[in-house]
């Protein structure tokens, strides 16, 4: 049967590339972000992946308030991206690698079974939340690429134990997959975070908030049943519009069962948002997690 083998959470902020390309005359925070860039990236490939399933929010790219699914899968023969206007804005490089449409096929049947109304895509386009991982941790674009996207931005959004129970049961279908596929999941969201308005520089002041703190322990230690009743829509807004994009680590939390991980590392400092890095290697994801 087909299995996880890694389970890997990384930050997309679209400024991250340049200032990492320049971390050695830059910010100490950027080499370190670039360290763990480097270490998830040399990760993945030690788990040797078939396939990638990547779940992120996306920023009104491919969806917009007329057509946005609480989830979604893209099943295309090619994943590609970003949207032009990044290319411009950012200076986004371009990530084009194979799809997999009869296994993303496979995951929508096998999702639906479980119980999950995904909707799904022939025909998409990845933005910087995609893009910009997927460049820094399989530059050469050459694993298929499977596209999960999870509604972040546009309320009502489903409760947190929905993003982690969705995890659970993609861990579910893709054992069931008869194949003996390696499978490793990526999730990319946020810590606290705001885009526009004044509240964007409170990092300047106040680089790692209470709520940072207290999240982190709870997720770094595996403590599913505290964390999850906190993370409505609601209660994530209070700490900046854009910290409802914590929902999408719970896909990859939920793939592990709620899992200690193996390895995990958060930046805080006056130049950046906190960015955190976290991984589930392929026996720590064996273990399970339990609630």
């Amino acid at each position: 049967m087909a299995k996880v083998v890694y389970v890997g959470i990384v930050p997309h902020d679209p400024t991250l590339p340049r200032a990492v390309a320049d971390a050695e005359n830059g910010h100490s925070v950027f080499r370190r972000i670039r360290d763990g860039y480097e270490r998830t990236r040399a990760a993945l490939a030690q788990a040797r992946p078939d396939i990638i399933v990547m779940a992120s929010g996306d920023h009104f790219n491919q969806w917009f308030y007329n057509n946005v699914p609480a989830f979604a899968i893209g099943k295309a023969d090619r994943t590609k991206g970003p949207f032009q206007w990044e290319r411009e804005v950012y200076g986004a490089q371009d990530y084009d690698a194979p799809g997999q449409h009869d296994f993303g096929r496979y995951l929508l049947e096998s999702l639906l079974e479980r119980k999950f109304d995904l909707a799904a895509s022939d025909e998409y386009g990845i933005d910087h939340g995609f893009t910009i991982p997927l460049n820094a941790l399989r530059p050469e674009q050459d694993i298929p690429v499977i596209p999960l996207w999870t509604n972040v931005l546009v309320p009502p959004v489903p409760p947190g134990e929905r993003y982690f129970e969705l995890g659970g049961a993609l861990r579910e279908a893709i054992a069931a997959h008869p194949s003996d596929l390696r499978v490793a999941v990526l999730a990319t969201g946020h810590m606290t975070n705001s885009v526009g308005g004044p509240a964007m520089a409170q990092f300047v002041t106040e680089p790692v908030t209470a709520w940072d703190l207290r999240t982190w322990e709870l997720f770094t230690n595996g403590r599913v049943d505290e964390l999850l009743p906190d993370c409505t829509w609601d209660k994530l807004y209070e700490q900046g519009n854009g910290t409802p994009g914590f929902l999408v680590h719970l896909v990859g939390w939920g793939v592990t069962g709620g899992a200690v991980p193996s390895w995990s590392d958060l930046t805080s400092s006056h130049a950046s948002f906190v960015n955190i890095f976290v991984e589930w290697d392929e026996d720590t994801i064996a273990q399970g997690g339990a609630r």
